[in-house]
Parts: C-alpha cells; sequence; structure tokens
C-alpha cells in the first residue's frame, strides 16, 4: 500500500485548531515491509504555555524542532523512561505542538507512552518529516456521524492545569483517560 501523507498545508496551523483536526486521522509507523496504523482519538495542544517545553519562548536544542516548520515529529523522553510524541504546529518560529495521547487499532497504545511503547517510537524520529511518508507519517481520516468531541484539561501537567487543552473522541476504547464531567459539561464540537 502506497503511503498518502497529510501535506505541510494541514499541520500550519495554530496548535489547539491542529488538536482538534488530528482527532479522527491516522498515524502510520513504518517498521521494515509493515505499516501500523492507528485512528487518533486523544491529543493535547501545548504552545509556550507555563506546561509546554517552549515555555516563555525558551528555545533548547532539546524542544528546537517544536518553533517549526510546521508538520515533524517532535519526540522527547520523559521521567527517565518513556517517549512522547507530538506533531509540530504554527508557523516557523511560533513553538506550538499536539502530544498524541491515544490511537484505536492498536493494542496497548493508549496514553502517550503506551502509543510511543506500541509503535516503536523514540528519539530516533524526533524531527522526522511526518509528510513524505517514509517512517512515520499521518494519513487524513474523518470522524464518524456523531462521534463527539470532548474538551477537558491536560493530564500529568503540574501548570497552566486549568486550561482545557485536551480533546479525546467520546466513547472510544482508545482514550487514556475520560473526564465524565467534561463529558456531561462541553457540548459537541
Amino acid at each position: 500500500m502506497t503511503a498518502r501523507p497529510l501535506g505541510r498545508r494541514f499541520f500550519q496551523r495554530p496548535a489547539l485548531e491542529l488538536a482538534v483536526a488530528l482527532l479522527g486521522t491516522w498515524l502510520c509507523r513504518r517498521r521494515g515491509d509493515a505499516v501500523a496504523r492507528g485512528r487518533i482519538v486523544e491529543v493535547e495542544a501545548y504552545t509556550d504555555d507555563a506546561a509546554s517545553h517552549a515555555r516563555s519562548g525558551r528555545r533548547t536544542p532539546r524542544n528546537a524542532v517544536m518553533f517549526g516548520p510546521a508538520g515533524y515529529a517532535y519526540v522527547y523522553f520523559t521521567y527517565g523512561m518513556h517517549y512522547c510524541a507530538n506533531v509540530v504546529a504554527e508557523r516557523d518560529g511560533v513553538p506550538g505542538a499536539v502530544l498524541l495521547r491515544g490511537l484505536d487499532g492498536i493494542a496497548g497504545a493508549h496514553g502517550p507512552a503506551r502509543l510511543c511503547r506500541a509503535l516503536d517510537i523514540d528519539r530516533h524520529l524526533d524531527g522526522v518529516d511526518l509528510t513524505n511518508g517514509d517512517q512515520l507519517w499521518l494519513e487524513r481520516g474523518r470522524r464518524r456521524r456523531g462521534e463527539r468531541i470532548i474538551q477537558t484539561t491536560r493530564i500529568g501537567i503540574r501548570a497552566d492545569t486549568e486550561l482545557p487543552w485536551r480533546f479525546y473522541l467520546a466513547g472510544s476504547p482508545g482514550v487514556s483517560r475520560r473526564d465524565r464531567a467534561a463529558e456531561g459539561e462541553y457540548p459537541p464540537l
């Protein structure tokens, strides 16, 4: 099967907008001749907010890919044991990324570290162009009729904990943690 990755323009938007647009798309990972595909069902947006690696516009060798161009993978190692994968958003020079938190269609891919483990994503994929269909890419997908997007707060952060920048598809088995209060509070997006 030939890869049909999303083009750069898809990613060139604000992180919050990209987060919602990613829901329902397919994350694809090539390993040898095999391609694993999982439907993105949970994400979190990060900009230069206090919980971001690029807080206050601080650029370091670790987070440089977050500053663009859009459509690249930002993969980092955390807590001395886990990898997390992000999709870079925004325009060049503006920090923004969307953390991939959950997939449907790939066993054990609920939660950012489990997602990376299930797809063998590590720092070797940091900075990979997601638009070329080589090792890691995204393909067009769509949300199912009647599928609700839930907007709620991010998980596992210590700063800006009140920002409702996590989005997920209600009822999806790949969601790492449901927020029942948000499911009743927010109307569908």
